[in-house]
């Protein structure tokens, strides 16, 4: 399904002109970044309902304030609405939406898409053709199982260009019965597809099917009278039968392929778990944490929207559809959902008359016990992240003490701001300042500076000024003693760039009176740190935990002031194009932009729809049309 419906985009001060149909609307900050994305049955109720949250919920408070122009796109119907959204999120991944982040931790077996399959260990999903199983606890538990299987259907782990034409040197692999040596033709292409195929069985979980097949294979052996040949396989058997007794088996008598998949919550953190049954067993399980869900989202809302992003992601692309998704409760918009999910399936593996049906039913005791078993994981991931986040802690901690010895400061710096200058030859320069609270980045304190005194390239003089207006705050809101506590000083303050810069601010900081906050600055180049009346500056190694938080900081700023500076630049060159066009006022600008959303929009557009959009004579609109496209 495509679309091709131009997105319009209306100002937060027109928003009661939004219209009430159905479609999907994209909430943008006032540098143009969709920062939320949704559908809505009225996209006019719903954008209106983002600027009146709730008083218990911060995470959309915070979006309140974010939103400065909303894009909207009117769909004919629900299914059209719910897969251009999920479009959209997986494009523009919005700040304040659902996402996933993905466990990378965790390896997988891949058997490639080749003339020659080849079989190896790897924790990255590429859409190649290639199938996946997994994930494994670890690496050396995924290699254990390739090494065993290995002997048993002997495929080819290397990396020759294999076209089943060319002949190579056989390798070590095929003197001790790991590989066939397709390589040098020592195998057939229908014997070696042959073990590629029951490798796939076994780590598919199909334990009976490949049972069967060996059984079959056996018994043609010996009847062929090829007995050493019908020992092996005999042996093969025993073996992969007293493998299968050590799987897990979840239910018994089940002919359909389930996934199983829920949520848990603990306070503000939120853990999704997608188990995979094959014929009664676990035959894989991913495992994620769901970032940007506001407290107040209903358990439904997430587990929907976990849903909708997983099965368009590689991971999941990787895998056979089941038949059916088994959830712990219904959902809203259920029916919907397996309409997007039936479409995917169509267009990714052609199987028309394979249908995917979500089942929230409490009836069924093996879904009961499913569904037990993968809410018991999902609460594990909680907890591996409680203590992932302990760890972290614990290293940006030792990072900066390791920081307070090599500065020789007073104490450990817990509160760090950084300070950056974006600009193009002086033109719309801003100032950034990043903050780090205990070694991690606390965004609700960054600040933007639009510098307003200093015309042309001067960046020492628009770092004093943004230095001189954050430090002249602070001590504004020190002098107002307010009941809530003031904004805390930094124990150590960062400068990007080198010794001219670091001068600047320290001159600004004393001339307003502040003393005694360390000061460095941290040039690019060659991340040098320059100190105060120190006439070298300090090189710390790669490796160095302090430099790494130093360059994570100084990086953050340059990002942040990045972005607000392409967005002040490019508000100024939409105004400016269409202001320096006679005929058109403020209210033909605002309908126009409204309207068509960009200027690029308005550039590939006809004089009949400018006309109509802008309520002008086609003439004007004509003269409009050509002063864009000079």
């Amino acid at each position: 399904m495509s679309f091709r419906q131009q997105a319009v985009s209306t100002p937060q001060s027109n928003f009661d002109r939004l219209p009430t149909q159905a479609g999907v609307y994209i909430l943008k900050n006032g540098g143009g970044t969709p920062v939320y994305i949704g559908k809505a049955t009225s996209i006019k109720s719903r954008i209106l309902a983002h600027l009146r949250p709730r008083f218990d919920d911060p995470v959309g408070s915070s979006l309140k304030d974010q939103i400065d122009s909303a894009d909207y796109i009117i769909t004919q119907t629900p299914i059209e609405a719910l897969i251009l959204e999920n479009v959209l999120i997986k494009r523009f991944k919005p700040r304040y939406n659902i996402r996933l982040k993905d466990d990378k931790s965790y390896p997988y077996i891949k058997i490639t898409n080749e003339i020659y399959p080849r079989v190896y260990v790897t924790r990255q999903i590429v859409e190649d053709g290639s199938k996946y199983f997994g994930p494994y606890g670890n690496v050396r538990a995924a290699k254990r199982s390739v090494k065993y299987l290995r002997k048993l259907f002997p495929i080819r782990a290397c990396t020759l260009p294999l076209n089943g034409i060319k002949k190579f040197k056989s390798c070590i692999d095929y003197n001790i019965g790991l590989c066939n040596a397709p390589c040098i033709f020592a195998v057939s292409k229908k014997e070696y597809d042959l073990d590629v195929s029951k490798f796939q069985l076994f780590l598919e979980g199909k334990l009976v099917e490949l049972s069967k097949q060996m059984y079959s294979d056996m018994w043609r052996a010996s009847k062929a009278q090829d007995y050493e040949k019908a020992s092996k396989i005999r042996d093969e058997i025993r073996s992969l039968e007293t493998t299968a007794l050590k799987q897990r088996i979840v239910f018994r008598g089940q002919k359909r392929d389930k996934d199983v998949l829920t949520i848990a919550r603990e306070r503000e953190a939120i853990a999704a778990i997608a188990f995979h049954i094959r014929e009664g067993n676990v035959v894989g399980r991913d495992k994620f944490v769901l970032e940007g869900a506001s407290p107040s989202s209903k358990d439904g809302e997430i587990l929907s929207a976990f849903i909708k992003q997983y099965y368009g992601s590689s991971t999941a692309q990787a895998l056979e559809m089941p038949d059916e998704l088994v959830v712990p409760f219904s959902l809203e918009d259920e029916k919907d959902i397996e309409l997007l999910l039936n479409a995917e399936l169509e267009k990714n593996q052609g199987k028309e008359e394979k249908k995917i049906k979500i089942s929230s039913s409490s009836h069924s005791p093996e879904n009961l016990s499913l569904l037990k078993l993968a809410q018991e994981n999902a609460l594990l991931v909680l907890k591996e992240e409680e203590s992932k986040g302990e760890v972290r802690k614990r290293e940006r901690l030792r990072a900066l003490k390791e920081l307070k010895e090599i500065l020789n400061l007073d104490r450990i710096p817990k509160r760090i701001e950084c300070f950056d200058i974006s600009n193009i030859h002086g033109d719309e320069a801003v100032g950034a300042m990043t903050v780090f609270m205990n070694g991690f980045p606390e965004r609700k304190s960054y600040r933007k500076f639009r510098i307003k005194t200093v015309n042309g390239i001067d960046d020492y003089s628009m770092m004093q000024e943004m230095i001189g207006r954050r430090f002249r705050r602070l001590l504004e809101e020190n002098s107002k003693q307010k009941k809530n506590g003031c904004e805390e000083p930094p124990n150590l303050v960062v400068i990007d760039g080198g010794k001219g810069q670091l001068n600047a601010a320290l001159m600004q900081m004393h001339k307003d009176g502040i003393f005694g906050v360390p000061t460095i600055s941290l040039a690019k180049r060659e991340e040098e740190i320059f100190l105060p009346k120190k006439a070298f500056p300090i090189r710390l190694g790669k490796e160095s935990e302090a430099l790494h938080i130093l360059q994570h900081i100084r990086d953050e700023a340059h990002r942040f002031g990045i972005t607000y500076h392409r967005g002040l630049r490019g508000r100024k060159m939409t105004e400016s194009l269409l202001d320096s066009i006679e005929g058109v006022g403020e209210k033909r600008k605002r309908n126009l932009l409204s309207h068509f959303g960009s200027i690029d929009a308005i550039r590939n557009s006809t004089p009949d729809e400018i006309a109509q959009a802008g309520s002008m004579s086609r003439k004007v609109a004509q003269v409009i049309l050509a002063s864009l496209n000079q």
